[in-house]
């Protein structure tokens, strides 16, 4: 039993096709047909895993392949990544309208081809398992939702936003809000906090976070194809709509689009304010606490020299009388000198007072910032 991942290459240059299969042979059940008839008669005796699709071929072109299986929702999210000699952005573009997953120029490199494989993969198996969440969400959503509550819908994601702590929930949250009008999308956010990029079908592919940026430089509303962006400072949505042939739908649809858009870069602006306001309160917390640091040890210095100022003094009186016994001065010289030294000892004794009085304001500051710290 051959326990290697199926991948089915598509291209009619019979070099290129080698080529590609010993790069991939090693890791991959891979298999190579010419055409893009034969592709699809393949494709429905065995689906595989992931398609490696070139666009010029005749017959069929790889992008009219690609859009044909598309249409088949029993193997529309097959993961497909274009090969092409074709390098304009125009191409691009195109690929992604068709609906590709990737795009990758020739000649390509081993590691690249197996890196871009492997990543598409792994988007397959997140896309299942959000394609289940994404399920219940819309359920629950339709319930709480009548035919008619389009502007309903958007209210609510007003509602639900505010509980949204970061970008991910956000978009996560726009996501369930256009699933509930029926409608896939791609969404990007970005701001201080890095960028998150994420559609109905899970995590969105190099090809379409590409075009996301793409349309976050277009006017604020963008139709191409069946698409419509709506951009903001920090948010860009695309939505795949068919409400074209019904301009009054369309016209709704297009309004609401803004309207959570708008509210949606509301949040963001939200989000990135209170973690400011968080990170602010960290540093004056920091700040408050150094500063309380600094003052208990201004005040036990001052208190120090106090005791040390007091206990000077007390050694030069003892030393003043102790001389007074011994030196030759007359009654009136020793008077006079006692007198100068007991006018210095009080001037000392209300500059003492006057730190006491400083003591009680450092210890009243010292209170205050205990309570601030807390």
């Amino acid at each position: 039993m051959n326990d290697k991942p199926y991948i089915l290459l598509i291209d009619d240059d019979e070099f290129s096709a080698l080529v590609t299969v010993e790069m991939l042979a090693s890791e991959y059940d891979i298999r190579h047909v010419e055409s893009g008839a034969a592709a699809l008669e393949t494709i429905v005796k065995a689906e595989p895993c992931l398609l490696l699709l070139d666009v010029e071929m005749p017959g069929m072109s790889g992008y009219e392949v690609c859009r044909t299986l598309r249409e088949d929702h029993a193997i529309g999210e097959l993961p497909i990544i274009f090969l092409s000699g074709r390098l304009s952005d125009e191409d691009r573009l195109a690929g992604y309208e068709a609906g590709g997953d990737d795009y990758l120029t020739k000649p390509v490199s081993v590691d690249e081809l197996r890196s871009k494989i492997k990543l598409a993969l792994a988007h397959r198996t997140a896309r299942q398992r959000l394609k289940t969440d994404l399920s219940s969400a819309f359920s629950t959503a339709m319930t709480a939702m009548s035919s008619s509550a389009e502007m309903g819908a958007v209210l609510q994601f007003m509602r639900n936003s505010f509980s949204c702590p970061d970008y991910e929930s956000l978009c996560r949250e726009v996501l369930n809000t256009l699933c509930a009008y029926g409608f896939e999308a791609s969404v990007k956010i970005h701001g201080r906090q890095g960028s998150v990029a994420l559609s109905s079908n899970g995590p969105c592919s190099p090809l379409e976070e590409s075009v996301l940026t793409n349309m976050s430089l277009q006017a604020r509303l963008f139709e191409f194809g069946s698409r419509t962006s709506c951009s903001y400072e920090h948010i860009t949505i695309i939505v795949k709509s068919n409400s074209r042939d019904d301009p009054e739908r369309h016209g709704r649809m297009k309004d609401n689009l803004a309207w959570l858009a708008e509210g949606a870069n509301a949040r963001v602006d939200s989000i990135e304010s209170s973690a400011e306001v968080v990170r602010q309160h960290a540093a004056n917390k920091m700040l408050l606490e150094r500063t309380h640091q600094a003052l208990q040890r201004i005040d036990q210095r001052h208190r120090n020299q106090e005791i040390r100022s007091s206990r000077i003094f007390l050694e030069l009186q003892k030393k003043f009388d102790q001389a007074m016994l011994t030196i030759g001065i007359t009654q009136s010289q020793e008077e006079e000198l006692a007198s100068m030294l007991e006018t210095a000892i009080l001037q000392a004794k209300a500059l003492y007072d006057e730190g006491l009085e400083i003591d009680e304001h450092m210890e009243c500051i010292l209170e205050q910032l205990d309570k601030a710290r807390n």
